[in-house]
């Protein structure tokens, strides 16, 4: 063996060697918040831990709360990659078995129907602006009552999060149609309370929307939510999501989730 390779040989041990002093330092500050693992693995294994290739347990650590472990990562190097090994110290919830499973419960999700921050002001201008259907078959009458019109702009004032805002993006058929450019999928009973508002049809705590401060508008119209817009999805996929919304402890009379399963049926059966 050459002097040059012993080198490095020891320079790779020595920087192996730093990794994993440096990952146990930095893991003793999160012992206190693992779990009791549910899965274990030992030494010589191959396991996935993030995007590294052939990761190999080298220890096993904290009675299985936390592994040591090498693998090869893959540097660019202005366009001129290569491999190089690291040690690393993970959780034991980081660190995964191989598998060879083929899921794809993926494949289940409206096409599109990706979660963005925006704001209450943006929702309002797509309301006035380009039209929001609120009467789309599957959705419900208007049942809220003033007391939860109420909370829900208390919500805006306490900096709370107001949940989940998801709009179909209508064709053009549609569109001419409803007159409107949007539907609402989910979040009827909430965009109506906010329109209520803005528009002066009740009061909170003995304060309509024309009678706040200036700073108090801002607030409102800045107030952020989480908002999807699907584009022109088909009535079964709208249906579907509209069902998985409302059985995931969201209150919803058993009579209308039977009508939306109706619905939901047949538009099913008209593919068929």
């Amino acid at each position: 063996m050459s002097e040059n390779n012993k080198t490095k040989k020891q320079t790779l041990k020595e920087r192996l060697a730093h990794e994993r002093q440096q990952g146990l330092l930095s893991i003793e500050k999160s012992l206190q918040y693992l779990n009791e693992p549910t899965y274990y693995f030992t030494v010589g294994q191959e396991v996935v831990y993030g995007s590294l290739k052939n990761c190999i347990i080298k220890e096993v650590l904290y009675n299985g709360k936390v592994y040591g472990l090498t693998g090869k990562a893959i540097s660019n190097n202005y366009g001129h990659p290569y491999t190089y090994q690291i040690y690393r110290v993970a959780a034991w919830m980081d660190v995964r078995p191989v598998s060879h499973e083929n899921t794809s419960f993926a494949s289940n999700q409206i096409s599109k129907l990706n979660f963005q921050n925006s704001t209450l002001e943006s929702l309002l201008h797509l309301y006035y602006y380009f039209g929001i259907d609120m009467k789309s078959d599957y959705q419900r009458e208007d049942v809220w009552e003033q007391k939860d019109k109420e909370l829900l702009i208390d919500s805006i004032f306490h900096n709370i999060d107001l949940g989940k805002i998801a709009l179909n993006h209508l064709s053009k058929e549609e569109r001419l149609k409803r007159n409107a450019d949007y539907e609402i999928i989910d979040g009827k009973q909430r965009l109506n309370a906010l329109i209520d508002y803005y528009e002066n049809k009740f009061e909170y705590k003995g304060k309509s929307f024309n009678n706040l401060s200036w700073m108090d508008k801002r607030i409102f119209k800045n107030h952020p939510i989480r908002m999807a817009i699907a584009e022109e999805a088909k009535t079964k996929d709208i249906l579907k999501y509209f069902l998985m919304l409302n059985r995931a402890g969201k209150e919803l009379e058993d009579l209308h989730l039977e009508k939306v399963k109706r619905m939901l049926e047949e538009a099913e059966a008209v593919l068929l």
